[in-house]
């Protein structure tokens, strides 16, 4: 499944402080300059943990830096701490790994942008190391798909090979801090334990059936302290194994009051807020929990004061609460109109009453979305002349760069595809997606032949429950 952020990024978390502090204030200085060549836009961006002006830390800190006309840039951060950090430039990014009193400099050209860069100064050994480990790992990539579908032993030993080529490649690296060193050693562990926490689900969604695996399997897991603040501020993995915990807690708990109950109990409000961010996206047309839910998730944006970005997010769960409630199964479908056809026409969801009407919502940027559609041929041709129709609506935007109207046009063309072939334009800022509470693709609808709403979040056409939904309803 494809969010606004992609896997990429999902994977990439925004990361955060550490425990050390420094008591000397010009220590806490640093300052990251350097050269771009051919550089796109006239700005960088440094994302991470930051302080705000009232004390508070905050995860979503940004600096913008100036580029001049020569491609240089030069700026101070203050950190209490050694933190994660994305250096940005243009549509590229690379991590970066600060501690109090660094004097970096980083030059790069960006139509080569990862391979290019190279770091001098202070600071620069840590650096020079993630590049390595990034290009590398780009290289020699994990197909995450086809290693989730391993049965669980080998599973197993494929993680854990993956885990001590880390270990081996860091200590094959001298030149890095030691508190550089340590926290990586730890982080890595703290990746192996995230690729056991995912594996149930990940296997389930690949290899379309239960995981199966001992007692033993998942209790390294048993130890953890999901409402570590310190260890969620420091270590990236560990954010992303505490939100995939919580997240599934979310998912499948029967009783969400009491297994959330150590975390609203707890002083993790940055934990707090990050999952209050990520459970607008739990909330679907399909969890029939989305009640509970919700009232859980707002329990836990109580414990924390509702200001700036925080009362954004928190509004956003609210909305996208209404909305479902609009959507359930019998309501009037929100609809849409004059949405511009493939075919040169216009098409509004009144010209289909009369039939079914089953809604591929898409992007050609998304794989998931591109992995249905072999499935979803199979699907249309299995109900030709039948009382349905099949409308694909991209999302795309008109306008960018890559991913674009010609692009739609072009993957038609490529990849043949049928049924009513509709472009709605601005990605997850267009209405049709605003209106079904849309904030993740592929996304499959339903609606009856008098307009109202069988499915919100319908099957896939991948999956056997579409055909066992379709013959229920006589089509």
């Amino acid at each position: 499944m494809i969010y606004k952020a992609n896997f990429k990024n999902y994977l990439l978390v925004i990361f955060s402080f550490s425990v050390f502090f420094s008591c000397n204030k010009s220590k806490k200085e640093v300052i990251v300059q350097g050269n771009i060549i051919n550089p796109m836009g006239e700005t960088i961006q440094i994302v991470g943990p930051g302080e705000m002006e009232d004390g508070r830390l905050s995860l979503n800190f940004l600096r913008e830096i100036n580029i001049d006309e020569n491609g240089n840039f030069i700026d101070t951060l203050n950190l209490k701490s050694s933190a994660y950090f994305f250096f940005i430039h243009g549509r590229e990014r690379t991590q970066l790994f600060l501690e109090p009193g660094n004097k970096l400099t980083i030059n790069l050209d960006s139509r080569q942008f990862d391979e290019s860069i190279t770091f001098s100064g202070d600071g620069s050994e840590n650096n020079t190391y993630l590049k390595k480990r990034f290009l590398h790992q780009e290289n020699n990539g994990v197909n995450v798909i086809e290693l989730s579908k391993l049965e669980s032993k080998e599973y197993l030993n494929q993680i854990d090979s993956l885990k001590q080529w880390e270990l081996s490649f860091l200590k094959e690296n001298q030149n890095i801090s030691d508190n550089f060193l340590n926290i990586e050693k730890k982080n890595t562990q703290y990746k192996f334990l995230q690729a056991l926490e995912r594996y149930p689900l990940y296997h389930g969604f690949y290899a379309k059936k239960q995981a199966v695996f001992d007692d033993n399997f998942l209790s390294p897991l048993n130890s953890i302290d999901y409402t570590n603040q310190n260890d969620y501020n420091l270590f990236p993995d560990f954010k992303n194994l505490v939100l995939s915990y919580y997240q599934s807690i979310l998912q499948t708990s029967t009783n969400l009051q009491a297994d959330l109950d150590k975390l609203i109990q707890s002083n993790s409000n940055l934990i707090k807020k990050d999952l209050v961010s990520q459970g607008v996206l739990m909330l679907s047309a399909s969890n029939k929990n989305n009640k509970e839910v919700y009232e859980s998730l707002v329990k836990l944006s109580s414990e924390f004061s509702l200001t700036g970005e925080d009362s954004i997010i928190t509004n956003k769960l609210v909305t996208k609460f209404n909305v479902l409630r609009s959507l359930e199964k019998g309501m009037k479908s929100p609809v849409f109109n004059n949405y511009e056809n493939f075919n040169g026409e216009r098409t509004s969801l009144s010209d289909l009453q009369g039939k079914y009407v089953y809604i591929d919502v898409w992007a050609t940027w998304c794989g998931p979305c591109i992995r249905e559609i072999p499935s979803l041929k199979v699907i249309e041709k299995k109900y030709e002349n039948k009382n349905i129709h099949f409308v694909s609506l991209s999302i795309d935007e008109r306008n960018r760069p890559r991913y674009n109207y010609e692009a739609w046009r072009k993957m038609i063309v490529e990849k043949d595809l049928g049924g009513i072939q509709l472009f709605a334009d601005n990605a997850f800022n267009s209405k049709f997606t605003k209106a079904y509470g849309i904030d993740s693709i592929p996304r499959f609808l339903l609606i009856d032949p008098e307009g109202n709403i069988v499915s919100g979040n319908a099957p896939r056409p991948s999956d056997p429950k579409l055909v066992e939904l379709f013959n229920s309803l006589g089509i």
